[in-house]
């Protein structure tokens, strides 16, 4: 019994000595050092995360958050997260579809009975998810901002003026309006607002106390302000966010994020089900999508070894955002920007590769993006 204790004992050191060597192993200053290029060269402020097993392995905040009153970026700035919130949109479906109150390939109109008949005859939520709808990809495409907050009725009278440019199911074409439907959805079965259902089935269990879905009565506080690069320099520049419904209306935080990120990795969230279907990838011609995260290999250490990313981003007016996840090597990189535009995906897979030891660039960018 005591030789088996003493056993453990010495697994459980070695564990844990092994963490400790790849936490020293991991060059921060090396992580950093690259950033501050971007910095430099293309202006970047907003806060970086690289975390390996949900530990932080590093995070930091680069810029300024307010230009006018030289604010800078804190690791606690809140951010929008622009198409980032397609990921939320589609978790909380799957949740919904878990709890019997949604069904992926029922007729939409039996959620969303307002939705024009020429636009919902042979829609179903699994179709909206994977962006197979034939819909417009913007709002802007067939209406004009104004500059106030706009209901979900309104959005959905917006989307009955459209036509779909193809068969539903033939063709992948990305689109805003499939995650603006699904929302609607939400709400349609929930007798709530998309904010709300998300409060009570993402934000509040994940202790994600400083995410939201933002609008102009009710922007944040720490929020970052959005910034645009021109021939003129750098100015103010943001979106109406009530526009961009479940498909970019969300801000958050880097640790927020994490700790949703990592949820993903359990049924803390979905059944086991429901995430195989999230994170089940199409072909590249169909975009590499699976529900609301694109599904690609990305190049591990050993030069031959493919691993699995799931990841999104997110591109709005004064803001950027991608989150990474290299399932394989369980690393999680992850970056809020208010700042556009810069290579962020670039970056992003320059910080993958300096965490698993890898030379920057050290990938087949034919075949690993």
């Amino acid at each position: 019994m005591l030789i088996k204790l003493v056993t453990k004992l010495l697994i459980l050191v070695s564990i844990s000595n092994f963490c400790f060597a790849e936490q020293a192993n991991f060059d921060s200053q090396k992580i950093d050092k690259h950033i501050l290029k971007y910095v430099e060269e293309e202006d970047f402020r907003g806060v970086v995360l690289v975390a390996k097993e949900g530990k932080v392995l590093f995070k930091s905040a680069y810029g300024n958050a307010d230009d006018s009153n030289k604010t800078l970026n804190t690791v606690n700035n809140k951010f929008l997260i622009g198409s980032l919130t397609k990921s939320f949109t589609a978790v909380t479906v799957m949740k919904l579809v878990d709890e019997g109150k949604l069904n992926l390939n029922a007729p939409l109109a039996t959620y969303i009975p307002k939705l024009n008949t020429n636009i919902s005859k042979n829609l179903t939520l699994h179709l909206l998810l994977k962006h197979q709808s034939g819909l417009p990809q913007h709002l802007e495409r067939i209406v004009s901002f104004e500059e106030k907050d706009v209901s979900s009725d309104e959005i959905l009278d917006i989307i009955n003026t459209a036509s779909l440019a193809f068969t539903p199911g033939k063709q992948y074409q990305y689109s805003n309006l499939n995650y603006h439907l699904a929302a609607i959805a939400i709400e349609n079965v929930m007798a709530k607002t998309y904010a709300e259902v998300l409060q009570e089935k993402i934000f509040i269990p994940l202790n994600m106390k400083n995410s939201g879905v933002e609008r102009l009565s009710n922007i944040p506080a720490n929020r970052s302000n959005g910034y645009r690069k021109g021939v003129l320099g750098i100015n103010r520049d943001e979106n109406i966010v009530s526009y961009a419904l479940g498909s970019g209306d969300i801000y958050s935080t880097v640790d927020d994020l994490l700790n949703w990120e990592q949820s993903l990795y359990s049924s803390k969230l979905l059944s086991e089900e429901s995430q195989k279907l999230l994170f089940a990838g199409e072909s590249q011609e169909f975009g590499n999508y699976g529900y609301g995260f694109r599904i690609q290999k990305y190049q591990r250490a050993s030069t031959e070894s493919k691993g699995t990313l799931t990841r999104h981003g997110g591109s709005m007016n004064g803001f950027l955002s991608n989150l990474h996840r290299y399932t394989d090597d369980k690393l999680t990189v992850i970056i809020l920007a208010n700042i556009r535009s810069f290579p962020i995906r670039n970056l992003t897979f320059e910080l993958k590769e300096i965490a698993l030891g890898l030379d920057v660039g050290d990938r087949n960018r034919k075949r690993f993006e």
